[in-house]
């Protein structure tokens, strides 16, 4: 049985490569961020390089999120690379100690670290990307704020008591209920059109959209400016919320409430299951790594294919997360149930893994 002292010891080894991992993710994300952003702004006064900086940072974490299994595959890869390097497994292996383990300090600190991924580093990626946002929106000149919950290219056909309107927004913000740079085009019961609408912006009031800064052009190519205008509506806040959220940048904690606001909508809500699934099954997805890891990292010593077997490792990696994708893609769809698009590729990866271990090992 492995010791307390060698568990933690090989765990604080893979820890360390993680985080260090990460921390070279998190400087290459805000470095090209930095000099894009500060790209934008250099014809703008008022705005510090030390806003701009802060506006990268906070950025980075929401894309570092999506990075955190391969992190592990080659944090696991190197880890168990420089141990056999050393002769430290080796070591362990004459004292007793098997495979499996010496495999257990990392699959367990994968675990935790998946475990904190999904409920405390997912949440507060999400917060401070939106928090980014909003000093884009304040210090960028022309940047508009888009979130979890807004969408560029915004479209909408809806029904009232004259007819029908066809909806179009730069920008639909906070869950679709404020739209920004709109055009409106107006039908009648026969479906021809009488009006044409543009507004700087809309509210969206439960049974109708409040238009500012209107302009109004009729059939006769009249035009009419308005101060505000009251469009009817019967489209719900929840409809607006299934059209315009991602479920990738939803928090762990609201996507099972946001999926249920998108299903009484009619909309499809099963993408939010799907990645609610998907952050739950994340520990096992990161356990998953580790054992293809460890299939291409034990036996370098013995066999001295090192660059073989990283190639081997790396693509193994690349094909389950594509895998994944897929199977993903297929649950948000119906084809599949979201349970089985976010837990299988995980258990059977982890059950391939562990066959081709016990094949290694055991012969």
């Amino acid at each position: 049985m492995i010791g307390k002292t060698l568990f933690f010891y090989i765990s604080w080894r893979f820890l360390k490569q993680l985080i260090a991992m990460m921390l070279l993710l998190l400087f290459l994300i805000v470095t090209v961020d930095f000099i894009e952003t500060l790209r934008k702004v250099k014809n703008e006064s008022g705005v510090s390089m030390g806003q701009i900086f802060l506006i990268s940072l906070y950025t980075a974490p929401f894309y570092i999120d999506k990075a955190f299994p391969f992190a592990c595959l080659f944090a696991a890869m190197g880890t168990l690379s420089q141990l056999n390097s050393k002769l430290e497994l080796v070591v362990a292996r004459a004292a007793g100690i098997s495979a499996w383990q010496f495999l257990l300090p990392i699959a367990g600190t994968a675990l935790i670290i998946g475990i904190l991924a999904s409920t405390l580093y997912n949440p507060l990626a999400i917060n401070l990307y939106e928090s980014s946002l909003d000093m884009r929106a304040v210090h960028i000149k022309g940047k508009a704020r888009t979130n979890a919950t807004s969408k560029t290219g915004f479209w909408l056909r809806q029904k009232d008591e004259n007819g029908s309107s066809v909806i179009n927004a730069e920008l639909a913000r906070d869950g679709g209920v404020l739209l920004d740079g709109i055009k409106i085009l107006r039908f009648d019961e026969n479906d021809l059109i009488y009006a044409q609408i543009s507004a700087k912006s809309a509210v969206h009031q439960g049974n109708s959209w409040l238009l500012s800064d209107v302009t109004i052009t009729d059939s006769d190519q009249k035009i009419t400016a308005q101060a505000t205008m009251i469009l009817p509506t019967n489209v719900s806040t929840h409809y607006l919320l299934g059209s315009v959220a991602n479920p990738d940048s939803v928090s762990f904690w609201n996507l099972q409430d946001t999926a249920k606001k998108v299903a009484s909508s009619g909309l499809n809500h099963l993408p939010y299951l799907v990645q609610f699934q998907s952050l739950l099954a994340l520990p096992f997805f990161l356990i998953a790594m580790v054992i293809i890891a460890a299939t291409v990292s034990l036996k370098f010593v013995r066999f001295g294919q090192t660059g073989r077997m990283i190639l081997g490792g790396i693509s193994s990696g690349f094909v389950l997360y594509a895998l994944t994708r897929l199977v993903t893609s297929l649950g948000s769809n119906g084809v599949v149930p979201p349970l089985v698009a976010a837990w299988a590729p995980s258990v059977i990866a982890i059950l391939f893994g562990m066959s081709m271990l016990l094949h290694q090992e055991d012969g």
